[in-house]
């Protein structure tokens, strides 16, 4: 029996049009330079819908970024599985997020937010410590397989920093910044990145 397709309220549209207003707005001025007002006008709703959903820009823009962090650790999020090869589950991971990281919506998003971290470190930490407390992402692989005696991993967030290193440098980073493609390599460098990966911390 199929799903339902989940409908939602006339509130949750309007939080959704705010949210994208908010983006469109940050991209364009910045977040010292955005203002309510016109996030309300983008989103065509009033400037008291706009305080209802996120009393201050400051929440607004959290709630982007907190966007952001949750999209990202949805597509490497994937249950240890030890009736599969490491490399097939480290496969699914790194094609998810290098999907991700094609979808142009998620790049305007990534720009904007990477700009702001830039003007604000402080701003920049805090995010990062709210991502830490995230539960899902490669993280969680890896302690999985580390449970089952797969990988042999003394710190968990260094190995994962390490494997998104190697990924990021290729799959991120030109694409955030608008340099080179390399999209028709992708399989070659996942591939690479995953042996070179698996030849530190297989058990």
């Amino acid at each position: 029996m199929a799903e339902k397709a989940v409908k939602l309220t006339h509130s949750q549209l309007k939080r959704l049009a705010i949210l994208d207003a908010s983006q469109e707005e940050f991209m364009v001025n910045g977040f010292a330079g955005a203002s309510m007002d016109r996030i309300a006008q983008r989103a065509n709703v009033s400037k008291r819908t706009v305080y209802n959903h996120f009393p201050s820009k400051e929440v607004l823009f959290e709630a982007t970024t907190s966007d952001l962090w949750a999209r990202t650790k949805e597509a490497a999020t994937l249950a240890f599985n030890p009736e599969q090869s490491l490399e097939s589950q480290l496969q699914h991971i790194a094609r998810r997020c290098w999907e991700l990281y094609q979808q142009p919506d998620f790049l305007r998003v990534a720009r904007v937010v990477m700009a702001e971290f830039i003007r604000s470190p402080i701003q920049a930490t805090e995010a990062m410590e709210r991502l830490a407390k995230q539960e899902g992402g490669l993280e969680a692989w890896l302690a999985g397989a580390v449970a089952h005696k797969a990988l042999k991993i003394d710190n968990i967030p260094l190995a994962a920093t390490q494997f998104w290193g190697m990924f990021k440098a290729f799959a991120f980073w030109p694409k955030l910044f608008h340099m080179k493609n390399h999209d028709e390599y992708q399989q070659d460098i996942i591939d690479a990145n995953i042996r070179m990966f698996l030849a530190m911390y297989r058990a």
